[in-house]
């Protein structure tokens, strides 16, 4: 197997997929492989991979990105010679350069930290419409994402790594092992493992550009105005950043530093707390998302 395994999850993506595979054929760096696993499409999608000669793992049963992502990491981690490990959706289209330059990255980083130090790269996206007409040049900028905000505390509330920008390496697959069902995403899940265990980099450029259309399953919404209103008198809903919370805490208890765990411990009893409790908490260990609104309705409304 090819140092590097591009992980690619597709569902009915007939419409845009060839433009993905002929991107990632065209890349610079030619030491890659990519898999495949169909969540069960009814469509083209099948054979467009079949006819690309893309390799597809064996699906008995439609699993949704998440688990789809997570049962293709698994299987790589399998193959021999895999070193390196990014993940594809089956609708976007990557810059030629976008695995070399990450690779090359990622080994300035090995080089720095070791190769057995848990190591995450990812990088900004151009936000474009169906027919790659751009939309906004940065995704960062569109989304109101601040890179430099991967540390632990602020994990716990707001991803700030997008997974289909991400490589990660070998030592950080291995410690992530298995995405639990109460993680939000993939990506996600990864980022607060490689924050909580080694690093996260980033490359500040696009690396390709990220399609939005009717039928994406996540995408980039636009942080305006009126968005920010509507966010502002609405009680933000944190179960699920609670429940991924508490599931790290589960998985990596005994292998996490004190302050993390103490962190993760009282994030996790974060709905039994009182108001006062709960800003302390906050406070105490700057669990914050990016930007003023943001924060000021989580304040208001925790």
């Amino acid at each position: 197997m090819p140092k590097v395994a591009l992980l690619l999850s597709t569902y009915n993506g007939e419409k845009y997929l060839k433009q993905q595979l002929d991107s990632l054929q065209d890349q610079t760096h030619k030491e890659i492989g990519i898999i495949a696993r169909d969540d069960g499409s009814c469509d083209a999608t099948v054979e467009i991979l079949k006819l690309y000669g893309i390799k597809m793992l064996e699906a008995m049963h439609n699993l949704g990105a998440k688990e789809n992502f997570s049962t293709l990491l698994d299987y790589a981690l399998g193959e021999s010679g895999t070193e390196y490990f990014m993940f594809c959706d089956q609708d976007d289209v990557w810059h030629p350069d976008k695995v070399e330059k990450t690779y090359v990255k990622m080994q300035e980083l090995e080089s720095f930290y070791g190769k057995n130090t848990p190591l995450l790269i990812h990088g900004n996206l151009t936000v474009v419409d169906k027919d790659l007409e751009i939309i906004a040049p940065s995704f960062w900028d569109y989304q109101h994402i601040d890179p430099f905000q991967g540390s632990s505390n602020r994990l716990l509330l707001q991803n700030v790594v997008t997974g289909c920008t991400m490589m990660i390496n070998r030592a950080l697959a291995e410690k992530v092992k298995h995405i639990p069902q109460e993680a939000i995403m993939h990506d996600w899940w990864i980022a607060m493992v490689a924050s909580a265990f080694g690093k996260i980099a980033f490359i500040d450029e696009p690396l390709m550009l990220y399609r939005q259309h009717s039928k994406n399953d996540t995408g980039a919404k636009q942080y305006g105005l009126k968005y920010f209103f509507k966010k502002f008198f609405s009680k933000p809903s944190l179960e699920k950043y609670i429940f991924q919370s508490k599931a790290f805490l589960a998985y990596y208890k005994k292998e996490l530093n004190e302050p993390d765990r103490k962190m993760l411990e009282e994030f996790s009893a974060f709905c039994q707390l009182n108001k006062c409790q709960k800003l302390r908490v906050l406070f105490k260990y700057k669990i914050w998302k990016n930007g003023l609104m943001r924060n000021l309705g989580l304040i208001l409304f925790a």
